[in-house]
């Protein structure tokens, strides 16, 4: 009997892209890789142009002039002098929106002035990604002690890390544990180097401690002879973090006493602001 003759069939397989740990990084929408093009904009470098998005965002020319265009049609970006580009007009609409609607502001706003004490600053931050954002100061730019000036280095719009200074780890430590263990997955090193564990138990351990105290503390981390006591702020009945409250004094001052003593007063003003925060929203 012949053989039966088969058809050969000839399957092509793309090669798979290799992948590296940025893939998973990068965003994945068109409009969140049109917005990456604002982090590379900084007081320090105010401006851009394509080559910078190029270069440091990996895109070919033709992406990144199409980003740039739709964040200038937006208004988010704006052409400036010899081809390069800066913040445009919108933010500064959107940031005078925030500052007539913002909830957590406009709570801030109406409770602190009446419960800052002399030779201190109020401060109240909101969390953005995995910066903390002063979003409200209720003092000075400095303050007098034993003869010398301290600068305060917080004031509205200005990011901090994550893992640093007692506004931080207010709300840290009041994270979803979910939350806890991807912030470690992500940033270990930057945890080691903060002072709060060189492994996930003791990183754990140092928030569980501030868990069980209601507060945290920090001294001269962000700002030399400057020391902070904090306490988050909760979505009244909920254990959800809004925020966090913190008072700014001279490092000299930090004592166990003075943390109790603020302690009390924070949590009480947290409390007001939270009530408050919940009547803003609802337009009352």
């Amino acid at each position: 009997m012949a053989g039966i003759i088969r058809p050969t069939i000839l399957v092509h397989v793309r090669p798979e892209r290799p992948v590296n740990a940025s893939d998973n990084a990068r965003p994945a929408s068109t409009l969140a890789r049109a917005f990456e093009v604002l982090e590379l904009l900084s007081v320090e470098h105010p401006l851009l142009r394509v080559e910078d998005v190029m270069s440091r965002l990996g895109h070919t020319r033709s992406t990144a002039y199409r980003y740039v265009k739709e964040l200038c049609d937006a208004g988010v970006l704006a052409p400036s002098s010899g081809g390069m580009y800066a913040l445009g007009p919108r933010i500064i609409e959107l940031e005078r929106m925030l500052v007539l609607t913002d909830p957590l502001y406009l709570a801030g706003r109406k409770v602190l002035p009446a419960v800052r004490e002399p030779g201190s600053v109020l401060l109240l931050h909101n969390l953005y990604r995995d910066k903390v954002l002063c979003i409200y100061k209720e003092g000075p730019d400095s303050l007098e002690y034993r003869g010398e000036s301290i600068a305060v280095r917080r004031s509205r719009g200005m990011p901090f890390p994550l893992f640093r200074g007692a506004a931080s780890l207010a709300m840290l430590a009041f994270f979803t544990p979910h939350r806890i263990r991807q912030a470690y997955l992500r940033s270990a090193d930057e945890i080691a180097q903060a002072g709060l564990g060189r492994g996930w138990e003791e990183f754990r351990g140092a928030l569980a401690a501030i868990r069980r105290r209601g507060y945290a503390t920090s001294r001269s981390q962000i700002t030399p002879n400057l020391a902070g006591v904090a306490v988050p702020i909760f979505l009244p009945g909920e254990k959800k973090v809004i925020g966090s409250l913190a008072r700014a004094f001279p490092a000299e001052l930090l004592t166990p006493e003075m943390e109790r003593a603020c302690l009390g007063r924070l949590s009480e003003a947290a409390g007001l602001i939270a009530a408050e925060f919940v009547r803003a929203g609802h337009g009352a």
